[in-house]
């Protein structure tokens, strides 16, 4: 476990990420940047009462079999899971009515690493459209317990081969607003891509990543605008506030606008 005033920001993607979360009972901060990490900002931000996030398509039904009032959000290869009331895009939610509902969430990736970081000591999303506010907040989470802070680029659940680059973008554009020192061994990765956004821009970097192509092909241009946008929201914190328990042993989590007050021992 890191040794108490080794407070400092590390980027590991994927599960890697997510098991060093857990083992070093680290802040964790998943940036699933086209789309997850934004459809769940815009969701609370539209007034879901919270979001519930769950691994399987199977999870998400049997929620809301239990909780009948539950809208269902989430995508499979970019696309609205048949049967759900929207897909995994923050525009479409921007235009939904969820004022007051729960949510249950499922998608291809953001979805699995969020659950993946259960025993971590927070588990925040975080991404470009809620960066400062991310930033603030985990930086006050970490110095508070005097624990790590871990960024976590997606990538991609169904091939851990995949360097996602629009993951890595949103996450070195979070972590160069945090007012905690880079770690040594996350400095090469993290001078790369800030100078890609430097020299390129977010846009452009998520626009020509292969997962950005995919969404354009599937007709998500306007989501990829979106989510290139920093600080588009200023207020909200998706934090993990609870475990869900969910049938055959599996479990959830619970997301809703952060607070200092956190579970420390999920």
């Amino acid at each position: 476990m890191t040794r108490p005033g080794n407070v400092a920001v590390h980027l590991m993607a994927g599960e890697e990420g997510c098991r060093w979360a857990r083992e070093q009972k680290a802040v964790a901060v998943v940036v699933d940047a086209l789309r997850a990490s934004a459809t769940i900002t815009v969701l609370l931000q539209q007034g879901a009462s919270e979001v519930v996030v769950v691994k399987e398509v199977d999870e998400a039904y049997a929620y809301r079999h239990a909780h009948p009032d539950t809208l269902l959000v989430g995508e499979r290869g970019g696309l609205k899971v048949d049967g759900f009331d929207f897909g995994n895009s923050p525009t479409e939610i921007r235009r939904a009515d969820v004022r007051g509902k729960p949510v249950a969430f499922t998608s291809t990736t953001g979805a699995q690493r969020l659950v993946d970081c259960l025993g971590a000591s927070g588990v925040i999303v975080g991404t470009t459209i809620n960066a400062s506010a991310v930033a603030r907040h985990v930086a006050g989470m970490a110095k508070a317990e005097d624990v790590p802070i871990v960024i976590i680029p997606a990538g991609l659940a169904t091939d851990p081969s995949v360097v996602a680059e629009e993951d890595w973008l949103g996450a070195t554009a979070l972590a160069a607003r945090l007012s905690v020192p880079i770690h040594q061994g996350s400095e090469g990765p993290f001078q790369h891509y800030h100078r890609f956004i430097q020299s390129t821009g977010l846009l452009a970097g998520f626009i020509n990543s292969s997962h950005g192509q995919h969404l354009a092909h599937l007709g998500f241009t306007e989501d990829i605008r979106l989510c290139a946008q920093v600080d588009l929201i200023t207020d909200i914190v998706p934090t993990l506030t609870a475990v869900v328990p969910l049938p055959q042993g599996r479990r959830g989590v619970r997301l809703r606008r952060g607070t200092l007050e956190y579970a420390t021992s999920l």
